[in-house]
């Protein structure tokens, strides 16, 4: 029995969060949480980069036909993120030292990962 589109894209997304863990961890993140569902959204990766604490949406694309990863970060999905986010931080007790948005892009090119980080992607809309 073949697996369904959305399998492949949820097995592709699994993958590509696994490379951008590596890859942040490697950057000198340390990842504290994965996946948090929170009013309403999920945000990929919550980690700390120094005094920062990240919260990080992944991206993977097994190719650029539809854009770049990063490029599907769009405006209602920062949002999304940041209030996620914000409750996020309710929940810890309020803002904790500095907070940044990262995007991490996931392009798979002859089965590698390849990936771009870009710290500070977007600021919070509130």
């Amino acid at each position: 029995m073949m697996g369904t589109e959305k399998d492949s894209r949820g097995a592709l997304g699994r993958a590509g969060e696994e490379a951008a863990c590596e890859e942040l961890v490697r950057r000198g993140y340390e990842i504290l949480e994965r996946n948090v569902r929170l009013a309403g959204a999920e945000i990929d990766i919550i980690a700390r980069d120094g005094p920062s604490l990240v919260f990080v949406e992944v991206r993977s694309r097994s190719s650029r036909r539809h854009g770049s990863p990063l490029e599907t970060v769009g405006r209602r999905k920062q949002t999304r993120i940041a209030r996620a986010a914000m409750a996020f931080l309710a929940r810890q007790g309020g803002r904790q030292n500095a907070t940044r948005f990262d995007v991490v892009g996931v392009d798979w090119v002859r089965g590698r990962a390849v990936c771009t980080v870009i710290p500070g992607a977007f600021d919070s809309p509130f």
